[in-house]
């Protein structure tokens, strides 16, 4: 399946911030590959890896855990390209939200993010889909934070959160986070995501112009279309990762959802090299090696998480895929590829 891309001007303002920090930047885009003129042409593509891997490099560069929260602070209109405008542009925050998750896929892919508004509170929750991008810790936090600082530049800083989550352990001094966003936050949670008072949806826009907002949403449509020609596995494998571990769609419900019958989706995915068994198999299992990597989880919880209803059945099948045990594994033995 392909490699992941991402819009090679995201990774330009955190070059930027380690800039800042007075530290070279030069040192890390050479280490993935990637020369300042990459970084400014609108069009260039970086596999969504690099990204990654730069920021958590650029953390230990500058020796900052929170690294990841700073550059999310210092997140403004440019920061994100056409998408930092199309949020500042909407006429409301409602609004701001939903085109920004509508689009994002169009500068970044395998990566979910939803936006959610019942009950009296507003959720936007985001995640990198490909488990087997376990340091992606800084890239939660910046997104996270990218996000809470869009929102409180488009509404003055009228806005006020709920509560914020991570699916990571928290690293470093919690005060820090709580300062930043102003409300309790959460780690080892199922997402990343913030919440707040649905109220706040209805405040209006006080720094770019409404009828920007139109001319910018066609702008990506147009880039979504262009960049939406992805395999047919990795689609499934997105529906598949924007699903709970413990209830993946069933087969009928994602050839509906590709507008395929049954037998043309078994048949395609097999040309791929690869079945509906397969991918469902490989998220469960790459879920399971990033969990151990990251959280403090015993192996028996791990293996409810990712569906498995005990333990036993959850380390062959883990063993089998990477051909060592899960407590062999989270000693740092290394695997052979699943």
């Amino acid at each position: 399946m392909a490699e992941p891309q991402i819009a090679a001007q995201f990774l330009r303002h955190v070059a930027n911030c380690v800039e800042l920090t007075g530290h070279s930047a030069a040192g890390l885009l050479a280490r993935i590959g990637v020369t300042r003129e990459v970084l400014e042409d609108p069009d260039g593509l970086i596999p969504l890896a690099n990204f990654v891997s730069f920021f958590e490099d650029a953390a230990e560069l500058v020796r900052n855990p929170h690294f990841g929260l700073h550059v999310g602070r210092l997140s403004g209109s440019d920061s994100l390209g056409p998408l930092s405008f199309l949020f500042l542009s909407a006429p409301d925050l409602r609004t701001a939200f939903t085109s920004f998750t509508r689009y994002l896929s169009a500068m970044q892919q395998a990566s979910r993010n939803q936006f959610i508004d019942e009950g009296g509170w507003a959720t936007f929750s985001y995640g990198v889909l490909d488990q087997s991008l376990t340091r992606r810790r800084q890239d939660a936090e910046y997104s996270i934070g990218a996000m809470f600082s869009l929102a409180r530049h488009f509404t003055g800083g009228e806005i006020e959160l709920r509560e914020v989550r991570f699916e990571h352990e928290r690293v470093g001094d919690y005060a820090r986070y709580r300062d930043y966003f102003g409300c309790d936050v959460f780690f080892e949670q199922d997402c990343n995501a913030i919440a707040m008072d649905g109220r706040y949806l209805d405040l209006r826009g006080r720094v770019l112009s409404p009828s920007l907002h139109p001319i910018l949403e066609e702008h990506l449509r147009r880039l979504a279309g262009r960049k939406g020609s992805g395999s047919l596995a990795d689609a499934v494998k997105a529906l598949i990762e924007d699903a709970p571990l413990d209830a993946p769609p069933p087969l009928a419900e994602l050839a509906a959802q590709l507008n395929l019958s049954v037998p043309t989706l078994h048949r395609r995915l097999a040309a791929e090299g690869t079945s509906w068994r397969a991918l469902v198999a490989a998220n469960r299992m790459e879920t399971a090696a990033r969990l151990l990597r990251t959280s403090r989880r015993n192996v028996s919880m791990i293996a409810l998480d990712v569906g498995f209803a005990e333990s036993a059945s959850f380390t062959r099948a883990f063993a089998r895929h990477f051909g060592v045990s899960p407590g062999r594994y989270r000693k740092g033995e290394t695997p052979r590829s699943g």
